[in-house]
């Protein structure tokens, strides 16, 4: 896994009003930037374009995540989850990142993603989780299209919440709220 250094642990913050949009193609090269992504990445354009956009990874994201990531697009889903970035100085920013196939012809083509600034409260959970997931600290908990789920589940404490089926879980990224992946 790609480890972008050096790193300041300084918080860039950026207007809440941006939507960072890139383009990559298959494997994860930058076609397209708009201004916004350009701005907050610290980056030029012409820095970003043709680069794998791993780039702008920040050493603190659990490759779990990403792995996550790839796993989701490649099979043709969307893929939704906060994320850790390095700016070019060192510095980082939160986004919550929507990754989705790009399909023509029924193809895919690359990915698009969009991404906005997340809730300081998801922030400060979700940057506990990734710790923990970097100490190997899970257990019966992974990632599964960029939510937290628990598998191996025992016992009737193991049925869904929402459904009362007994199945693997989806946390949503806000603590104790489980979400139902069984298809209705």
């Amino acid at each position: 896994m790609r480890n972008n250094q050096p790193v300041t642990q300084h918080e860039y913050d950026f207007p809440a009003a941006d939507m960072l949009v890139s383009a990559t193609d298959l494997s994860g090269n930058i076609k397209y930037c708009n201004p916004a992504f350009v701005e907050v990445s610290g980056y030029s354009r012409e820095e970003l374009i043709g680069q794998p956009h791993n780039l702008i990874r920040h050493p603190d994201m659990p490759s779990e995540a990403f792995g996550d990531l790839w796993t989701t697009i490649r099979s043709g889903r969307p893929w939704t989850a906060l994320v850790k970035n390095r700016r070019k100085n060192g510095d980082h920013y939160w986004v919550r990142a929507n990754v989705t196939p790009v399909i023509e012809h029924g193809k895919a083509v690359g990915y698009l993603s969009v991404r906005v600034k997340p809730g300081r409260d998801e922030v400060e959970s979700v940057s506990k989780l990734y710790g923990r997931i970097r100490a190997g600290a899970m257990g019966s908990l992974g990632l599964r299209e960029g939510a937290l789920v628990r598998t191996g589940l025992a016992g009737n404490s193991g049925n869904c919440r929402a459904c009362r089926w007994r199945h693997a879980s989806r946390l949503a990224m806000r603590p104790a709220r489980w979400r139902c992946l069984r298809p209705g």
